[in-house]
């Protein structure tokens, strides 16, 4: 399921450290990241950058508003990636229609799922 979490830029790391941080102080964001202010001080500065498993707590201890703020950093930063590939590989020749009927399965899967819930709009 936190697949998806190894595939993130350094900067969608940091930027996810950043939203957490600006609602608590830096000593309570490390406790309840399980690890030393030094290292979160650290993943603010872009010295270093939280390991797929401290993103998997941090997205376990945001609140609601900041989990809408996180998913869309985690959304655009996978998306460009995705975008980056696409261009590679058609400047490379090789994309292929099986990769882009899977992209688009998916993205219509997506897209019926989130009209059908209450709450939930498409910008």
């Amino acid at each position: 399921m936190s697949k998806f979490l190894h595939h993130l830029s350094k900067d969608a790391r940091r930027r996810i450290i950043e939203v957490l941080a600006s609602g608590r102080s830096q000593r309570d964001l490390a406790e309840d990241l399980g690890v030393t202010p030094a290292a979160v001080n650290k993943y603010l500065s872009g010295t270093t950058h939280p390991s797929d498993r401290i993103l998997l707590r941090a997205l376990t201890i945001a609140s609601r508003a900041e989990m809408e703020e996180i998913s869309m950093i985690i959304a655009e930063d996978l998306i460009s990636g995705l975008e980056d590939y696409i261009k590679w590989a058609m400047e490379n020749k090789t994309l292929y229609y099986r990769s882009l009927d899977r992209i688009e399965s998916l993205a219509t899967k997506s897209r019926l799922f989130a009209t059908r819930r209450a709450g939930i709009s498409l910008h």
